[in-house]
């Protein structure tokens, strides 16, 4: 009997110690760094933890930047803009989990622990959207806009180029600084005249200042930006843009301007976020209102 025991404790060891060591090789194997289905879903396939500060530093720039701008025009646009914003993660990682599971290749890698090689949706693109549809309240008031950019294109793309490169590194910081600068005199100068002393803008730079859209105007940009049909061709062609000018070796080679710019990425990436980033927002707007516009 007691033979037969120690026979049945000694098995018993051998089957823990069997289950321990595949337990470990489990873990080892999802966890391990360049295959696992954790690293997989962990490691930019599906979700990362990187999105999240994206997520939060991104969001606190570009809601700053439609305030100073004047893309948000009232509350209830500000509220439906946020709500959207908090559905932006979740959304575009149900899309782009979506995508890797409904091709059979990318199923198959997704599900044997390893992350497909492309790259189809960029949050950095997607996420424009949101803000983009506000654009034309911002450009309003169009004369700030024109001579902000006006320094840009001097100062940043044309001035330095025949200055050594120490030299024209500081043309192009001064240069943002001064079209930062000229912008907020211009838009909001006439309110800083109130507390601090400052000539009329309109009295300084002239047009800079005045030169607005008119209503009418405006109005037509809005819609055409916030429909369905063509909205999201506008909004891409925006990011298209943006994507190409901000990823310029003039300014991705500035020490401290670098590190909130996005990354050059393809057309084929760039087209399909921003596109498929305004119908989210678009559609975001239609159950929190109930309004939804077609055609312009």
């Amino acid at each position: 009997m007691e033979t037969d025991t120690s026979v049945e404790v000694g098995v018993g060891r051998d089957r823990l110690e069997r289950l321990r060591r595949a337990l470990g090789d489990l873990l080892d194997q999802e966890f391990a760094p360049t295959r696992g289905h954790l690293t997989a879903l962990l490691g930019t396939c599906l979700f990362a933890p990187s999105i999240l500060t994206f997520w939060v530093v991104n969001g606190v720039i570009d809601f700053s930047t439609a305030f100073v701008v004047g893309a948000v025009a009232t509350p209830g646009g500000l509220a439906v803009r946020l709500l959207a914003y908090v559905l932006l993660v979740p959304t575009f990682l149900a899309l782009r989990a979506g995508y890797h599971l409904a091709r059979p290749s990318h199923r198959r890698a997704v599900l044997s622990g390893s992350c497909p090689p492309t790259r189809f949706l960029s949050l950095d693109w997607f996420s424009v959207g949101i803000l983009a549809t506000g654009l034309p309240l911002a450009l309003q008031t169009l004369g700030p806009w024109l001579g902000m950019n006006l320094v840009f294109l001097l100062g940043v793309f044309v001035l330095p180029r025949p200055l050594p490169e120490r030299a024209a590194r500081r043309v192009t910081l001064a240069a943002i600084a001064l079209g930062m600068a000229l912008f907020v005199y211009a838009r909001y100068g006439g309110v800083l005249a109130g507390v601090a002393p400052l000539p009329d803008p309109a009295s300084v730079v002239g047009p800079v200042a005045t030169l607005r859209l008119t209503d009418a105007t405006t109005e037509r940009l809005f819609r055409a930006f916030n429909s369905v049909l063509v909205g999201p061709a506008l909004v891409a062609a925006v990011g298209f843009a943006m994507n190409r000018l901000l990823t310029r070796p003039e300014l991705t080679g500035l020490p401290l301007v670098r590190h909130t710019l996005p990354r050059r990425d393809p057309a084929s990436v760039v087209l399909p976020s921003a596109a498929l980033g305004t119908l989210f927002y678009l559609a975001v707007v239609f159950l929190a209102t109930g309004r939804v516009v077609l055609l312009p």
